[in-house]
Order: C-alpha cells, then structure tokens, then sequence
C-alpha cells in the first residue's frame, strides 16, 4: 500500500507548531518586561518584578529578602528570632503548654446550621 505524502501548495499558509516543553510546562505571557543582562549562563533572561527588597546583606551571596507582607507581631521571643505572625484568630491562654503559649479557638459556627447535619 503506498502512501502519498501531501506537500501544501505554492503560496499556501501552513501552520506550525513547535513541540511542547518538557513535562507541559507553561509557556509565560509575553507581556513580561525582560531585563537587559548577560551575566547568565547562555544570555538567560532575567524579568522585572515589583518586590520590596528588604535586605540583601544577611544571606550567603548578598541574595535577597523580600517584603512578605506578612503581619508579623513579635520577632525576639523565639530562639533565633523567628517571627510571630499574626493570623486574626482569637487567642486563649493555655497554661499546660511551655511558657503559656496561646492557642486558636476553632470559629463559633451558629447551633442552627450544625443541626442540620444531625440525623
């Protein structure tokens, strides 16, 4: 059985489609604003983003810390100063745990919806 290869006629448009990355990764929007850089392996581009750089000394090779935007309530109680963040929970004292730390109460939800679920 011979096949006939179909070659597209003189001046026709042929679509092309180039393959899918690795894994389908996704393929950004190209309304990315590129950096101009060439300290990169292979001239990579670098995109600009709108982060608050909070401090570039601390970590090994001056890499950055961003603004989180977290609400962070206290810094030095813990070992390491670790931030405490604040989650908008109510919070109750709960003396069997070390140094009295607080705990969450679960949300109140209305007696009349949970009996619905009651058979």
């Amino acid at each position: 059985m011979a096949t006939s290869e179909k070659k597209p006629e003189e001046g026709a448009i042929e679509l092309y489609q180039t393959p899918p990355l690795p894994q389908n990764r996704p393929i950004a929007a190209r309304t990315l604003e590129v950096v101009d850089t060439s300290s990169l392996p292979g001239n990579r581009p670098i995109t600009a983003v709108n982060l608050e750089v909070v401090d570039t000394d601390t970590l090994p090779n001056h890499r950055p810390i961003i603004r989180s935007g977290l609400d962070i309530v206290d810094e030095d109680s813990l070992v390491g100063n670790r931030p405490i963040v604040n989650m908008g929970l109510p919070l109750v004292p709960s003396p069997n745990l070390p140094n009295n730390r607080p705990v969450a109460t679960e949300p109140i939800y209305d007696p009349a919806d949970l009996m619905g679920y009651l058979d």
